[in-house]
């Protein structure tokens, strides 16, 4: 008996240049970017936040449930990426300069589109208060709250290395519950710059929440450290 016939694909220019799937691949990621920019454009600001009304609604008590259910405790997703040719102090240049270019009510939604939409497609909108983000968060659509928190709670604290600067945030709902806790670590390596990217969610969260926030972080800082790179790079050719 025969094996059915599989399919395959080759490409080539005019010239005879062969042409890679993953050329092709990345052809099609470049396209989906530009889709995704132009409708994140047009319906930025209001207009996104009330077409995902709805969903922050349902997913706002799907997240109150689960902080219920989880009686304070918290559990990690976390992943660990090594940066080489960029230093801790670079990096942290950039991402001041940005942290308060994203809080300048005056150019905060240019430099959403312009940063904050090329880091991870989930990356819907910025909410109407001073700092935060809407995102998928657990397969739900979360709108945030994300302020800088000096003096996170111990069991927070615990999860540190000494070796690492810490970068602590918290990330409430609208009513002041907390969804999540951010415990960012970098520090400098011989080559560059090692982070460590943690969050903790609320520990009655399915594991999709564990899994896929680390998928995300993954996605974001290779963007974010990318940006910065570049940023030093305009920034040192122009002294």
């Amino acid at each position: 008996m025969s094996s059915p016939p599989e399919l395959s694909l080759k490409y080539s220019w005019p010239n005879g240049q062969t042409v890679e799937n993953n050329e092709v691949d990345s052809w099609e990621l470049q396209a989906s970017r530009r889709a995704l920019r132009n409708l994140k454009t047009l319906l930025a600001g209001q207009p996104m936040l009330d077409l995902l009304q709805n969903q922050i609604e349902v997913a706002d008590a799907y997240y109150k449930d689960i902080i219920a259910r989880s009686n304070g405790q918290y559990k990690e997703s976390r992943i660990d990426l090594k940066a080489k040719g960029i230093s801790l102090a670079q990096f942290m240049e950039w991402w001041k300069v940005w942290m308060v270019e994203l809080q300048t009510p005056e150019i905060k939604q240019k430099v959403f589109l312009d940063t904050m939409v090329p880091a991870h497609p989930e990356h819907y909108a910025l909410p109407p208060y001073n700092s935060g983000i809407v995102e998928t968060i657990g397969e739900h659509i979360a709108r945030v709250r994300i302020q800088p928190c000096a003096n996170p709670p111990d069991f927070v604290k615990q999860y540190g290395d000494p070796t690492y600067q810490h970068l602590p945030a918290t990330g409430t709902l609208d009513d002041g519950s907390v969804l999540f806790y951010i415990l960012q670590e970098v520090r400098d390596s011989e080559e560059g710059c090692d982070f460590r990217l943690r969050l903790l969610f609320p520990a009655a969260a399915p594991q999709v929440f564990f899994d896929e926030h680390a998928e995300h972080l993954a996605v974001e800082f290779r963007s974010f450290i990318s940006t910065a790179f570049a940023w030093h790079q305009k920034q040192s050719s122009s002294k």
